[in-house]
């Protein structure tokens, strides 16, 4: 935490003109803040990820489920090839320390502000409230990548004694040596954050999705009681994101192919950070190149004329290989969707459906889908649902799948799935292995399902982070020594 947590003073330096009495004159070369505006430049220099090009959150998050599989048309396997290829196949210790501690140098920034911003609370307009709202925001989206990736999925009956990950509030200087929070207090220091944040963006229309809004909040929170397995819950906040008339789902018979996500679409309340699919980012030129691809196995889950085959996927050769790969996300500047931080209007559908069919509200849950499904498909009509009970459920848990692959969701939600309190669900994940200098698999790398090896399903924090805690930071239980097994 020493190393990943970066410890600075309250006093905030910054180069700024918006404020004229800005610069006066203090000890040596500190300047203090003397606005809002003050602090609004160090929240989208610090506060927010750094635009599209940049990967705070690992761009390895959508290599480790069941969408995507690795293929090999040449036996040449690069250097980047190959950290990617640590996370794909469930390595014990894949480097992931990057997205340790860039997010918590994030919120570190979000701590100093919202340690000054209540001085600014009597200024005139809307800064205050803007601000200190973001903030609260981004920290709770901060912690619940933090928390999702290094500690075990939230299961109301073990929250309260399973690890989460350390929770840092303050910008003060500590000489100490940080600790884990229980899992519940994390949970709940995430909704203490999206609640305030709603509270203070009530009203505020932000002039863009790059920054956070009330819905936004809403929506992340109706996410963290889905999570949570308080139905209730979700449905309110979902309902508090759907009743706002600026928001509409984006029929699919009007887009044009990879563009059906975007930073501009009706569909989108927020988004921030990179694209890791789009244009020429490096993992994208690995999928481009054959390297990784989306699994056919997968792709057949989308039924006849579902629009979303043809415009979340584009297909290519190379080697003699065809090959399948992301094209959802529009790449023109200003507009890029991030393929991990984003919130959009379809997410409110299925979180509110799922939630209205396990509460037994069945009916309810269907119309939802439906109307989701209406603008999805070619003849506008999704078809019949006639699933109920669990098997509603496992259905709107594919339409998930279906909707927001490659988008963040399926690896969390495959944690989820594994403890939900009702309908619990697991699955088994195999992926394609090819031996050293090959470019043949006749074996698979296995992550057993969540109940044989939930080691495998958390990644270790990193053992800077433990040494310089001197043990106090307590490390996750070790991933098994993986060996590829038979294709069956």
């Amino acid at each position: 935490m020493k190393t990943g947590i970066l410890y600075i003073s309250l006093i905030i330096v910054l180069v700024l003109t918006s404020c004229h009495d800005f610069l006066t004159k203090y000890p040596k070369d500190t300047v203090y803040p003397s606005c809002t505006d003050d602090f609004h430049e160090l929240l989208i220099g610090d506060g927010y990820l750094s635009g599209p090009t940049r990967w705070d959150i690992g761009k390895w998050l959508n290599l480790m489920d069941d969408d995507v599989e690795y293929t090999r048309t040449v036996t040449a396997v690069s250097t980047s090839t190959q950290l990617y290829l640590k996370f794909y196949n469930w390595e014990a210790n894949p480097d992931a320390e990057p997205t340790w501690s860039n997010l918590y140098k994030h919120i570190l920034c979000l701590n100093t502000i919202l340690s000054e911003i209540d001085d600014f609370k009597d200024e005139k307009g809307d800064g205050y409230r803007r601000i200190k709202g973001e903030s609260h925001f981004l920290r709770a989206g901060y912690y619940f990548f933090l928390t999702n990736i290094y500690a075990k999925p939230y299961s109301k009956a073990t929250a309260n004694r399973e690890l989460g990950i350390p929770l840092k509030l303050t910008a003060k200087i500590e000489d100490r040596n940080f600790t884990r929070n229980t899992l519940q207090e994390c949970y709940d220091q995430m909704i203490s954050d999206l609640q305030n944040a709603t509270v203070c963006l009530k009203g505020i229309d932000q002039p863009t999705t790059f920054r956070a809004s009330a819905e936004a909040a809403h929506l992340l929170l109706s996410r963290l009681y889905l999570y949570m397995g308080e139905w209730d819950k979700c449905v309110e906040h979902c309902d508090s994101v759907m009743k706002k008339t600026k928001y509409h789902l984006l029929d699919y018979n009007t887009v044009t192919a990879g563009k059906a996500l975007s930073a501009t679409s009706p569909e989108t309340i927020f988004t921030n950070g990179g694209n890791s699919y789009g244009g020429s980012n490096e993992l994208y030129m690995y999928m481009y190149r054959s390297f990784f691809r989306v699994r056919d196995e997968f792709l057949k889950l989308y039924a006849q004329g579902d629009l979303r085959n043809k415009l979340f996927f584009k297909s290519g050769n190379f080697g003699g290989a065809r090959y399948n790969y992301p094209n959802k996300q529009a790449s023109s500047a200003g507009g890029e969707y991030s393929d991990t931080f984003g919130l959009r209007l379809s997410e409110a559908y299925l979180n509110k459906a799922e939630a209205l069919a396990i509460l037994g509200k069945e009916a309810e849950a269907i119309e939802l889908l439906k109307a989701l499904r209406a603008k999805r498909f070619a003849d506008k009509n999704g078809g019949e649902i006639t699933q109920s009970g669990e098997d509603l459920v496992n259905f709107i848990r594919t339409e998930r799948r279906l909707e927001f692959t490659f988008e963040g969701h399926r690896w969390f939600d495959l944690r989820r799935y594994a403890v939900s309190p009702k309908y619990p669900s697991e699955t088994s994940i195999r992926h394609p292995y090819y031996e050293d200098g090959s470019a043949v698999t006749l074996s698979d790398m296995v992550l057993g399902k969540y109940s044989e090896e939930p080691s495998g399903w958390t990644l270790l924090i990193p053992e800077d982070e433990i040494t310089e805690n001197q043990g106090a930071l307590l490390q996750n239980e070790g991933r098994k020594d993986r060996q590829p097994e038979s294709k069956e």
